[in-house]
């Protein structure tokens, strides 16, 4: 085991050890596992990908899914929690909405104040907090995404509470949780009307012109209640993922001391994205509801249960990826499940291509400063929705000049 598959390890042992524990023996176990009052644990990409695009015998908002539990608290149109012809439309609505196009001008306008800073402060040797930074990167965005005008004077604090609300969200979901409880409910419904209050401001708000998902939406004829739910879940779907996700991908790339061929060869720069997101799984855990008895590749699923597709079990397993707990930016994944993470099929993320996007922004300019790369600290997380680094302090050694 090198120094990044270490470190990966404890991410994970250190989050949730007893969760880890569990799944890490359900993977040894089999590619199918049933697991009382959890569900069918899926350990394998191909079996993954068969229960992703069947929509006959498993769905995403019947009770054990986890669009059932979105429902309780944002509603009917949050896209995860929807099937048949009307997500469809919705879906191809969106797509006209999330063009390459808008998605560059988006994270422009969020970002580039924010990473050029990032950058002069790595250029001058100054120690960085990477996760700090990523804080205030996914923040921003968040505030972009909804249309939230941030007082200049009190930014900081308009962040930090944006990023607040979308973990307290993530965080009322669990393995083994078919429904909110009475508490988790009043919870959520709390975080969902303060978010709904900046959402109608920008949505209601017929003078302004900017970025924002929410005033796209308006704009292209979507309703309030429609807009709401997708921008309240791709907000939140992509907080934690790019505040956690990146940090992890940015040591991987210095514990494996790959960090210099990247540099050598930009050109690599996608499967180092690819690779990165494979390990870091942008989703720990898709449930899908059974809802009637079939037969994947050999297992059996019973209706009434749930479905976990687990990605870190699958993005492990050998059968797919060679050596798969090794870091490896030149590594040819197949096409199948290079974005398998991601989701599949109808409800593939509607936000792959912002977090793409995001993630590659973040590493081209890490890869613009030239020198050595130190890791000076970390701290992991402890009991968190996505596992990662709590703080992951960095410098760079600047080449000195002759």
């Amino acid at each position: 085991m090198d120094k990044a598959q270490w470190n990966e390890w404890l991410v994970y042992l250190l989050n949730r050890p007893l969760a880890y524990g569990l799944l890490e023996l359900s993977r040894r176990l089999g590619d199918v596992v049933y697991l009382p009052r959890i569900g069918h644990v899926i350990s394998d990409a191909e079996i993954a990908l068969d229960v992703l695009m069947d929509t006959e015998h498993f769905d995403s908002h019947s009770p054990g899914s986890l669009g059932f539990l979105v429902t309780q608290a944002l509603g009917p149109y949050a896209l995860l929690n929807m099937d048949g012809p009307e997500h469809k439309d919705l879906k191809r609505r969106l797509q006209e909405v999330f063009s390459s196009k808008y998605i560059k001008a988006l994270i422009g306008s969020a970002t580039n104040d924010i990473v050029n800073e990032f950058r002069g402060n790595l250029l001058a040797g100054r120690v960085v907090d990477v996760v700090e930074f990523m804080k205030d990167f996914s923040s921003r965005m968040a505030c972009e995404l909804i249309g939230v005008r941030v007082d200049p004077h009190n930014e900081r604090e308009a962040y930090a509470d944006m990023f607040t609300l979308a973990t307290e969200f993530t965080a009322l979901a669990g393995l083994g949780k078919p429904r909110l409880s009475a508490s988790d409910l009043k919870n959520a419904k709390r975080i969902v009307e303060r978010l709904s209050a900046h959402i109608r401001e920008s949505y209601e708000d017929k003078d302004i012109r900017d970025e924002s998902l929410t005033q796209q939406m308006r704009s292209h004829g979507f309703t309030f209640e429609e807009a709401k739910g997708v921008v309240i879940i791709v907000m939140i779907g992509a907080t934690e993922l790019i505040t956690y996700g990146m940090p992890r991908v940015l040591t991987l790339l210095v514990d494996s001391g790959q960090i210099e061929k990247l540099r050598a060869k930009p050109e690599l720069l996608e499967r180092a994205v690819d690779e990165g997101f494979r390990l870091v799984t942008p989703s720990n855990v898709v449930l899908r509801a059974v809802v009637a008895d079939c037969q994947i590749r050999g297992h059996h699923f019973r209706k009434g249960r749930r479905a976990l597709i687990v990605f870190n079990n699958i993005m492990k397993h050998e059968k797919h990826f060679p050596n798969a707990t090794r870091f490896d930016i030149e590594r040819a994944i197949d096409s199948r499940f290079r974005r398998l993470p991601f989701g599949a099929g109808a409800h593939t993320c509607l936000g792959t291509g912002l977090a793409i996007a995001e993630a590659r922004k973040v590493l081209e300019a890490l890869m613009s400063v030239e020198g050595e790369y130190e890791i000076l600290s970390r701290r992991y997380n402890r009991g968190q929705t996505y596992p990662g680094y709590s703080s992951l302090l960095i410098r760079v050694r600047r080449p000195r000049l002759p």
